[in-house]
């Protein structure tokens, strides 16, 4: 896609509101605070993983070894991603407060501007990252957890056709093991479920029980407070919910919260102001076995 800047909305240079720009501040990737973050991972870690059973025995002599260990070695990678965007110091100097504005060699700046603009792209790199999360980007080479879920075969939960979202959340439940009860689970639906959740919910018996806010960012499964629900934008549109316990899922990276650290250079040849930010991301499962995709 084509690097563009869309400045005709702002209107020729007038001096009023000059100390004002609004942003579109999206939600940022909400999904990051439930699952397992992998630092300073620079290009390829393994994800060690070990499960045990054993066998309670009535004590005799000799020697007589019982139960499993299963040892398995799973691995997370990370890629390079990069934003750039580019701003012409005319076009701004046509459309915008050029009093906020220093042109002279060697000290241009945008003034103010240059926050104000590169709040936006993080803020757009925030809901990028968490729809990369949960369904990869083929341009950055991320896969996200719903293929990752696929790749491992994890649990998957067969939504009948025309199901609710009751219906939805329930089949989930029924199908997580004690071990995933244990540890607790995350079940991460889209908000717009997660809106039919609750509008449904508050629909159904009885009078007196409280209604429940659909602004609310987690709920706790009516009758099991091991399950939280949580409505995610990654998951937006694609039909599916996820559950897991916190540390079966992980995003690996180098530094945390490196998407959101952002450089300003001039370009003296073009005249024109340069953004980038560069980070490191990947996605993997670690435990299949606490993972349930139901679709």
């Amino acid at each position: 896609m084509a690097n563009t800047v869309d400045l005709t909305g702002m209107g020729e240079y007038i001096r009023q509101n000059e100390n004002q720009l609004f942003v579109n501040a999206t939600v940022g990737a909400k999904t990051l605070d439930y699952i397992d973050i992998m630092l300073n991972v620079k290009h390829k870690e393994a994800l060690n993983y070990l499960d045990s059973e054993v066998v309670l025995a009535a004590a005799a002599c000799g020697w007589n070894p019982q139960g499993s260990d299963t040892f398995l070695q799973r691995y997370i990678e990370v890629h390079t991603i990069e934003v750039e965007k580019e701003y012409c110091y005319y076009d701004f100097k046509q459309y915008v407060i050029n009093e906020q504005m220093k042109f002279q060699a060697g000290r241009e700046t945008l003034g103010s501007w240059e926050e104000k603009i590169a709040n936006s792209q993080v803020e757009a790199i925030k809901a990028e990252v968490e729809k990369m999360i949960w369904q990869g980007n083929s341009g950055a080479s991320v896969t996200g957890f719903l293929a990752d879920a696929a790749e491992v075969s994890a649990t998957t939960v067969e939504f009948a056709s025309g199901a609710t979202a009751v219906e939805k959340i329930d089949a989930i439940v029924a199908a997580l093991s004690p071990k995933m009860l244990a540890k607790g689970v995350n079940l991460f639906v889209s908000y717009s479920d997660f809106g039919s959740y609750v509008r449904e919910l508050n629909g159904s018996c009885c009078a007196n029980r409280a209604v429940i806010d659909a602004a609310s960012e987690t709920l706790t499964y009516l009758g099991d407070s091991r399950v939280k629900i949580i409505p995610v934008l990654g998951l937006e549109d694609t039909g599916k919910m996820v559950a897991a316990t916190a540390d079966a899922l992980v995003y690996g990276t180098d530094l945390e919260g490196s998407e959101t650290a952002y450089r300003w250079l001039w370009d003296e040849k073009e005249d024109k102001f340069l953004f980038k930010v560069m980070f490191v991301a990947g996605t993997a499962i670690r435990f299949p076995n606490e993972v349930i995709l139901g679709e």
